[in-house]
């Protein structure tokens, strides 16, 4: 089994955690990830290739036996704008917005379309123990979303609001009802009430992302204060080259603040970064945490990893 180094890109004391839920495998999830250490590896414990075309995946999570998985089929790719006076720096293309459900063997179970004419690229999803809740946007930045919600078992789709904004990944906290979102390269962390998304979205809560290392793609609840959120950057070398480095991040529901990093070097054989595109968490009924990772497109393997005991 090929293993995979996790560097902690800072120190931060179990002292500093929040105060927890009520559920104790949250409780125990969220101290296994606060521990995670600057030398820990990664184990690769399974590898299941995915029996259909992924597409570009975006959000992922999991109920039961089965896996949800947002998707974006680009059709016509976006194109640079040089007017400089224009509100966007690209053409909105064309493409497709998928929901697929699979099993735990990477058979496909099912398939639904999402969006609507230039809202085609969904984002980062989550459960909130009834509903998916899914967001898709204009595939450019600064542009427009529409947040649904998917029962997880009829795949009906609900509209709940919309947003004018690139919303890149939306949750929902069931303990208060807070909907959270990001948006184009996560620069941006909302919160809305219940109350504000379905009838003011604009006057929810808008904070600056601080103090993070990657650009979020994936985001899910993993205790009622706090949220893990992968990704990856590119940071330039020099005029020509740039380093490219993935991370998981858990961010203080409260503050909008990032609580700590946990840099993420591993690869798939492809060469692409594990939190290149979707992730899933999960604290299982061995106290173990298992990690998920569809990092490849189109043709695609889903990977679990668990971090080695400290």
């Amino acid at each position: 089994m090929r293993s995979v180094h996790a560097s902690l890109s800072a120190l931060l004391l179990l002292t500093q955690l929040p105060a927890l839920g009520q559920r104790s495998d949250d409780d125990a999830g969220l101290r296994l990830l606060m521990q995670l250490s600057s030398d820990a590896d990664w184990k690769l414990l399974q590898t299941t290739p995915l029996d259909f075309e992924v597409h570009h995946p975006q959000g992922m999570t999991r109920i039961g036996d089965s896996f949800y998985m947002t998707a974006v089929e680009t059709i016509v790719r976006p194109e640079a704008i040089p007017d400089s006076e224009s509100k966007y720096d690209r053409t909105p293309g064309a493409g497709k917005g998928y929901l697929f459900k699979f099993d735990l063997q990477g058979k496909l179970e099912a398939t639904i379309s999402l969006g609507e004419g230039s809202k085609y690229h969904p984002g980062g999803i989550d459960y909130d123990g009834e509903n998916l809740w899914i967001s898709v946007a204009e595939y450019r930045p600064a542009s427009h979303s529409i947040v649904y919600t998917v029962n997880p078992e009829t795949l009906d789709v609900t509209e709940v609001f919309r947003f004018d904004d690139h919303l890149g990944g939306v949750l929902r906290n069931p303990a208060d009802g807070a909907i959270y979102g990001l948006n184009w390269g996560s620069q941006t962390l909302y919160r809305w009430t219940e109350t504000e998304a379905r009838r003011s979205p604009a006057l929810g809560y808008a904070k600056t992302k601080t103090g993070s290392d990657v650009d979020y793609q994936d985001c899910q609840r993993v205790t009622e204060q706090a949220m893990l959120c992968s990704g990856m950057r590119s940071l330039p070398i020099d005029n020509t080259h740039y380093l490219t480095i993935g991370g998981l991040e858990l961010v203080d529901l409260s503050k909008l603040e990032v609580m700590h990093k946990i840099r993420v070097s591993g690869t798939a054989p492809g060469g692409e970064l594990l939190t290149r595109n979707p992730f899933w968490f999960e604290y299982d009924e061995n106290q173990r945490g298992n990690f998920y990772f569809v990092p490849e497109d189109d043709q695609a393997t889903l990977y679990r990893y668990a971090p080695a005991r400290q």
